[in-house]
């Protein structure tokens, strides 16, 4: 038990040390379609919680985790639940694995859903 707190403790420092060294100039939006303004918060919680993980098409930051574009066109999460908008809600808030840190304190209800609507279409 005492090892998984530490792993979580690592984890969270590894992921500050990461976000704090990705100029803002790697995170700028990319070009595409209009975005709902739920979507478009959405994107604004990802540029600054997700890209640094998750972001395959920025060639300043190295890809950690699977990328979330077209997340929703997907069968299965990486926890082997089906994609569904609840199932994405219930990762961003707890964090499915030791690598990825919960959100649950740090962002919104409302910011989740805003995620979510981008993900959606991302």
């Amino acid at each position: 038990m005492e090892e998984r707190i530490v792993l979580g403790e690592v984890s969270r420092i590894v992921f500050a040390v990461l976000v704090l060294s990705v100029p803002m100039s790697a995170q700028l939006p990319r070009e595409g379609a209009s975005l709902s303004e739920s979507a478009e918060k959405g994107k604004k919680v990802f540029d600054h919680r997700c890209y640094v993980c998750h972001e395959k098409d920025s060639e300043r930051v190295r890809e950690i985790e699977p990328t979330l574009n077209g997340l929703f066109k997907r069968d299965r999460l990486v926890t082997g639940k089906p994609v569904t908008a609840e199932n994405v809600k219930e990762i961003i808030k707890m964090g499915p694995t030791p690598g990825m840190p919960a959100f649950r304190y740090t962002l919104s209800d409302q910011e989740i859903d805003d995620l979510i609507e981008y993900l959606i279409v991302h």
